[in-house]
């Protein structure tokens, strides 16, 4: 066996006395971990955040139309749980299909019975 110089020797003669070992200072093994847990977290949280946005849209696209645009209605009107019940009951009791038109109508709330 012929080696070319004196450094390759001596590593040939360290691997066979012993193992080699990768030394790391206690601080970059500190700072590698911390950014990919914090990654991990961030990645977790965004995909739950899709995933819930998703969920949402999917409800929304089942409910009818008018419903929708009732309660956005009601909403922006500032209208009470009590006088928004009112209003569907009125509905019903009129033959209404939805009780959007009533939102929209004072004529259409004096002839389903109403006085609001």
């Amino acid at each position: 066996m012929s080696f070319g110089n004196a450094t390759d020797w001596m590593v040939v003669m360290i691997a066979q006395v012993a193992p080699t070992e990768l030394y790391l200072p206690e601080s970059a093994a500190a700072e590698g971990g911390g950014g990919s847990a914090l990654l991990m977290l961030g990645v977790g949280v965004l995909a739950i955040v899709i995933v819930g946005v998703w969920v949402r849209a999917m409800g929304q696209r089942r409910v009818d139309p008018r419903e929708l645009a009732f309660r956005a209605l009601s909403r922006k009107l500032k209208l009470s749980n009590k006088q928004v019940a009112s209003l569907r009951a009125m509905s019903v009791s009129g033959g209404l299909g939805s009780p959007v038109g009533l939102l929209l109508s004072p004529s259409a709330i004096r002839a389903a019975g109403g006085t609001e």
